[in-house]
């Protein structure tokens, strides 16, 4: 009896339900949450939210796919060419670490490749005032190649570094 980790369709508004019903059945799940700040005048409020609505994980052998079913606010599987979807551990754990490391994650659609490895990158913001250089963002961006969807989250760095000139800076930019 193979497992697998699979997609699973709820009901919107739904997957922490979901989860709920199905630790209750004793089935292995994950639903990512995404730690969301908003800022309201002096404080920061921290809601938690799923990454993905309507996507609850579920790590299952082929004969359990009934059960799940079964289960309140379930709607279906996520299919891929008429069967359903297998997520790989790699990717179940990498959006795992991410949503634990990174809060305000955005996601976007992509392509589907289940050939495609897992990738991470990241893209620095750099901005050039005056005589000095800061890299104040950067981009953390995850592709989910078996999923069609890629992850991202802003982390702050603020560095500063001091040049004769904005030329000069454009220079050593490019270098």
């Amino acid at each position: 009896m193979k497992q697998s980790w699979y997609a699973v369709y709820t009901k919107l508004n739904c997957e922490l339900k979901v989860t709920a019903h199905l630790n209750r059945k004793k089935i292995k799940n994950f639903c990512p949450v995404n730690n969301i700040t908003n800022n309201t005048g002096f404080k920061k409020i921290w809601n938690a939210v799923p990454l993905f609505q309507s996507f609850v994980f579920v790590y299952i052998a082929e004969e359990e796919m009934q059960v799940v079913k079964q289960t309140n606010d379930v709607i279906n599987f996520l299919f891929w060419l008429g069967k359903p979807a297998i997520i790989s551990n790699e990717e179940v754990k990498s959006i795992e670490r991410f949503t634990t490391n990174y809060a305000n994650i955005g996601i976007e659609k992509t392509a589907v490749n289940l050939h495609a490895a897992l990738q991470i990158t990241s893209e620095p913001h750099i901005g050039i005032t005056n005589n000095s250089m800061s890299a104040k963002y950067t981009l953390v961006k995850m592709l989910l190649p078996s999923l069609g969807y890629s992850i991202m989250a802003s982390v702050e760095t603020t560095t500063f570094k001091e040049f004769d000139s904005v030329a000069n800076a454009k220079r050593n930019l490019v270098l």
